[in-house]
C-alpha cells in the first residue's frame, strides 16, 4: 500500500491511531494542548492565550453581521426584494448549520492552525492528500484575500459616506481616493496584526462589545426615527425582480448572496487554534456559538432595516445605499453616527481577516506549501508575529485591488469570489472525509455520532448548489459590465495553485510538516 513520504512529515497512521485519552496525561490544560499538538506533528510555537470568548469573538468578528449584512444591501435587494432578504436568511440557515456542525467536529479532532488546509490532508488518502491539501490552502487563501480587499474597500466607503453626508458641498467620489484610503486601511490592519495574537484578542473583545452595542443602537434607533414604515405584508412578502431574468426561483437564490456573504468565515477560529486554550473543545464551541449569534443578529438587522426603508427605488439607484438608507430614516448627524459604528466594526473585521490570512499563510510556509517557504516561515520579535507573511499579504491585496479602477462590477465579483472560494475550501475536507474516512474519522470531544455522515453530506450538496448559483451572472442580458467574473477568479486561483504544484510543489510538499521534534531549526527561524 502507498504511503506518504515520512521525511519531515508525520505518517498518516500516527494521526489516526492517536487517542484523546493519551493527550490528557499532562496535569494542566496547557500541557494537554501542547501534547495533543505534538501528536498531530507540531511543536507549540504560540502562547495559549485565546479563551472561548475570544474564539467565539474571532469567528463572529470575521463574519461581523452589523456592517457586512448592510454591505451588499443595495445590490441584493434588486434580486427578490424584501422577501428574498428576509427569507433568504432562514433558507440558508439550516444548511449553514450542517456545514458548521461538520466543521466543528473536524476542528475537535484536528485543532491545528492550518484549518481546512491541514484537514484536507489528514482526511484524504496518501496518494491524493498532498495535492488536495495544496489546492485547498490556495483556494482558502484566495477567499481570505478577496474578503480583505472587499472589507477594506467597504471601510473606505463608510469613511467617505460620513464625509459626504456632513459636507455634501465637498463630496468625494473619486475612485482613486477610495483605493488610496483602502490601501491605508490595509496597511493599518497589517501593522496592528504585527502586535501578535494577544493584541488580536483585545481587538476581538472590543468587537464583541461593538457588535452588541452597535446592533442595539441601530435596530432601535433607525425604526424609531423613521418618518414612515412599510407594512408587514410588504416586508415579508414583497418580491421584486429587476435582474432581467423571468425565473423567480433563480432570482430568489441570487438574493442569497447577501446572507451567504455575511454568514461566512465562521471557521476562522481554527487559524488561531494553536494559541487557544483547550482548543479541541473551545474551538467547536466557538464555531457554533458564533454562527447562531450571527444568524440571530442578521435577522434582527434585516427586520429593522426593511421596516425603516423610505424609498426603495432611491436606495437601489444610489451609489451609497447604506448612507441613503440612514439619511432618509433619520437625519444627517444620526446617519453619520450610525456610519461611524459601521466603520469601526468593519475595520475590526478587516484586522481579524488579516490575522486569519496571516496565520493560514504562515502555516502553509511551515509546511512548504508556498514558494521560498524558508524565507516566509519566520516569527519575529517578542510578539512572535509573522511579519514577512503579513507584509506580502498586504502587498498582494493592494496589487489585486487595482483592476477596480476600471470597473465597479469588480467589487461585486470580488464578493462572490470570497463566498465561492471559502465554501470550496470547506467542501474539500468534507468530501475527503466522506470518501476516505466516512466511518473511521478520529473523534474529538465534540462529535456528531450517527448523524455525522448525513450532516456532512447535506453540507457538501448545499455548497455545490450554492457555488453554481453564485457563478451565474445576476443581470440579463449579460454584457462585459454585468458579467459575473467570479468563476474566472476562482478558476484563476485553482490554475495558479496547480501551476505552482507542477513546477515544484509536487517534489517537495508532502503534507503538513512534522515540527514537534525539530526544535533546533524552529528556534533559528525566530528573532
Amino acid at each position: 500500500m502507498d504511503t506518504k513520504a515520512e521525511i519531515d512529515s508525520p505518517s498518516k497512521s500516527s494521526f489516526e491511531k492517536s487517542t484523546f485519552e493519551e493527550s490528557s496525561t499532562a496535569s494542566s490544560a496547557s500541557d494537554r494542548d501542547a501534547n495533543r499538538l505534538k501528536q498531530l506533528g507540531y511543536k507549540q510555537e504560540f502562547k495559549r492565550e485565546v479563551s472561548l470568548l475570544v474564539q467565539t469573538g474571532f469567528a463572529l468578528a470575521s463574519m461581523s453581521p452589523l456592517p457586512n449584512w448592510l454591505l451588499g444591501f443595495g445590490g441584493s435587494i434588486a434580486a427578490g426584494g424584501p422577501m428574498s432578504l428576509f427569507w433568504g436568511i432562514l433558507v440558508l440557515l439550516p444548511f449553514l448549520l450542517c456545514s458548521a456542525l461538520a466543521m466543528a467536529e473536524i476542528f475537535s479532532a484536528y485543532p491545528v492552525n492550518g484549518g481546512v488546509y491541514s484537514w484536507s490532508y489528514l482526511l484524504s488518502s496518501p496518494k491524493w492528500g498532498p495535492l488536495l491539501s495544496w489546492v485547498c490552502g490556495y483556494v482558502m487563501l484566495g477567499g481570505l484575500l478577496a474578503a480583505q480587499m472587499t472589507v477594506g474597500y467597504s471601510v473606505s466607503q463608510y469613511t467617505f459616506s460620513i464625509q459626504n453626508i456632513l459636507h455634501p458641498e465637498n463630496a468625494i467620489t473619486s475612485k482613486g481616493a477610495y483605493i488610496g484610503l483602502t490601501v491605508a486601511y490595509l496597511l493599518a490592519s497589517s501593522a496592528y496584526c504585527c502586535l501578535g495574537i494577544k493584541a488580536s484578542a483585545y481587538m476581538t473583545k472590543f468587537l464583541v462589545f461593538m457588535a452588541v452595542a452597535g446592533t442595539f443602537i441601530i435596530v432601535i434607533g433607525m425604526p424609531v426615527m423613521a418618518p414612515t414604515h412599510p407594512s408587514a405584508k410588504w416586508v415579508f412578502t414583497e418580491f421584486q425582480n429587476t435582474t432581467g431574468y423571468e425565473n423567480s426561483g433563480l432570482v430568489f437564490f441570487f438574493g442569497l448572496l447577501q446572507a451567504g456573504w455575511t454568514l461566512l468565515c465562521y471557521e476562522n477560529g481554527a487559524h488561531i487554534s494553536e494559541g487557544t486554550k483547550n482548543a479541541e473543545v473551545t474551538g467547536p464551541r466557538g464555531i457554533l456559538i458564533s454562527v447562531i449569534t450571527a444568524a440571530a443578529q442578521c435577522i434582527v438587522l434585516c427586520v429593522a432595516t426593511l421596516f425603516s426603508i423610505q424609498d426603495l427605488e432611491e436606495i437601489q439607484n444610489s451609489s451609497e445605499p447604506v448612507a441613503t438608507l440612514f439619511l432618509r430614516a433619520t437625519n444627517e448627524s444620526v446617519a453619520a453616527f450610525f456610519l461611524v459604528i459601521l466603520l469601526v466594526s468593519q475595520f475590526g473585521t478587516l484586522t481579524t481577516l488579516t490575522m486569519a490570512a496571516g496565520q493560514l499563510l504562515w502555516s502553509m510556509a511551515r509546511d512548504k506549501c508556498i514558494p521560498n517557504y524558508k524565507f516566509w516561515y519566520k516569527l519575529t520579535g517578542k510578539n512572535k508575529a509573522p511579519l514577512r507573511i503579513l507584509t506580502i499579504n498586504c502587498l498582494v491585496c493592494i496589487i489585486f485591488m487595482l483592476p477596480s479602477l476600471g470597473s465597479e462590477a469588480y467589487w461585486g465579483a470580488m464578493m462572490s469570489t470570497t463566498v465561492i472560494c471559502m465554501n470550496t475550501a470547506y467542501l474539500i475536507p468534507f468530501a475527503c472525509r466522506l470518501i476516505w474516512h466516512r466511518n473511521d474519522m478520529p473523534k474529538g470531544p465534540f462529535n456528531l455520532g450517527k448523524f455525522s455522515v448525513p450532516i456532512t453530506i447535506l453540507a457538501v450538496l448545499w455548497i455545490i448548489f450554492f457555488g453554481i448559483i453564485l457563478c451565474i451572472p445576476t443581470i440579463n442580458p449579460v454584457s462585459p459590465e454585468t458579467m459575473n467574473w467570479a468563476s474566472l477568479m476562482i478558476g484563476g486561483i485553482i490554475i495558479l495553485a496547480l501551476f505552482f504544484w507542477v513546477i515544484g510543489g509536487r517534489n517537495y510538499y508532502k503534507g503538513p510538516m512534522h515540527t514537534a521534534e525539530d526544535t533546533s531549526s524552529a528556534s533559528s527561524t525566530k528573532e
